[in-house]
């Protein structure tokens, strides 16, 4: 029987992105940014070492979970790669990387980058520009995500613009839509990929890919009167969670995080949870639809059941400083976790979860309050 298990690798810059591909090999993706800090921009191609994750033996030092296969490394000035999409039948990746500060102040900045890998490289092959020019250098793309049948690929960042693109021609699909000053945070398309999902700090808009029309609008929800909240990622669901749409919501005066699912018809709130007591930094859902995982400012990583929310497993301070990413592998049973803090976690689900502390806290209450009641009327009866 499968069962849990964690393995950490250390990559030697900090990393932005991850996930696993088709394949369930591993890209990752990173750096030491623009500035001269002798770190290298760069993503690494693995693969996960089946051997090491069958063995029921400790890992030894000297082995490692991901063996490296191929890599690329950014020019300086180059930005590190900030978020990654993979492509669901080719061995094609697309990510959010900016140009250098001089070819920006110039207006030029090719930060939505294609690239096909194999064990033997990863190459170059396509950029498009859907950051604006003469505009904020600061200003980067932070969120991008391929339709399931890979004809659509969208961008997103901090200059509040959703930009969807034909692939792979890379022309626009509909004109740029504006958020209104408000940085995107995530987006995500539904499994038919006639509608795409886009989150800000404020609002969550659902538009149709044919057109662009808005077919939907949802403003932060409000869990309590003086709680001020914000969106901080949207999933549409997979598999056993399909028709559902999966949002993390942040509150940032009482320092408590939700996860609150809709209805993908009437966009009606089908239940709301207050998750973690942390923000969450990271999110995701199983291929499979059945798992919801998310990273915490805390360093923790939680993988919660997708229709009841119940929290399944935890892994505490898996990392030094906040998850910044976070993937399940294609079939649900392995998830790949970043940090800046220079390493990935590759984590083994197991085939049945533990019915956990919590169940276990309920039961004891249960028996405490059965032995109550049957007891305290002897002890009436003795009086």
């Amino acid at each position: 029987m499968r069962t849990f298990k964690c393995f950490s690798d250390k990559v030697g810059f900090p990393v932005y992105c991850a996930g696993f591909d088709h394949a369930d090999k591993v890209i990752i993706g990173g750096g030491g940014g623009v500035e001269k800090t002798g770190i290298k921009n760069k993503l690494e191609l693995y693969k996960v070492n089946e051997k090491i994750l069958k063995s029921s033996e400790t890992l030894e030092k000297d082995k490692k979970i991901l063996e490296k296969l191929s890599e690329i490394e950014f020019e300086d000035g180059n930005d590190s790669p900030q978020c990654i999409t993979f492509h669901s039948e080719e061995n094609i990746i697309s990510c959010g990387i900016n140009s250098s500060i001089e070819k920006i102040k110039t207006g030029e900045n090719q930060n939505c980058r294609i690239f096909s890998y194999s064990d033997e490289r990863i190459e170059l092959i396509k950029t498009a520009q859907t950051i604006g020019a003469n505009i904020d250098e600061d200003y980067y793309q932070k969120a991008t995500a391929f339709s399931h049948n890979g004809k659509l690929l969208a961008t997103g960042g901090t200059d509040s613009k959703l930009t969807v693109l034909k692939y792979p021609s890379l022309d626009v699909a509909f004109p740029p839509v504006n958020f209104n000053k408000q940085e995107i945070y995530d987006i995500d398309f539904n499994s038919t990929g006639d509608q795409i999902v886009a989150a800000s700090e404020k609002i969550l808009r659902i538009l149709s890919t044919r057109n662009g029309e808005c077919i939907q609008s949802i403003e932060r929800p409000t869990f309590q009167k003086s709680a001020q909240c914000k969106f901080r990622a949207c999933r549409f669901g997979k598999g056993s969670s399909e028709g559902y749409l999966f949002t993390v919501v942040n509150s940032t005066s009482k320092f408590r995080s939700f996860i609150v699912k809709w209805d993908a018809k009437t966009w009606n709130k089908v239940l709301s949870k207050a998750i973690s007591r942390k923000p969450i930094t990271a999110f995701a859902v199983s291929n499979d639809g059945n798992l919801l995982a998310f990273g915490n400012s805390d360093q923790s990583v939680s993988i919660c059941d997708a229709r009841t929310f119940r929290i399944r497993l935890t892994v505490p301070h898996i990392h030094e400083l906040p998850v910044t990413t976070l993937g399940f592998n294609t079939d649900s049973t392995l998830v790949i976790s970043g940090s800046a803090d220079h390493s990935v976690h590759i984590m083994q689900l197991p085939e049945k979860f533990d019915s956990g502390i919590a169940n276990k806290t309920w039961l004891f209450v249960i028996i405490v309050a059965l032995l109550f009641a049957f007891l305290y009327p002897m002890y009436l009866l003795g009086e």
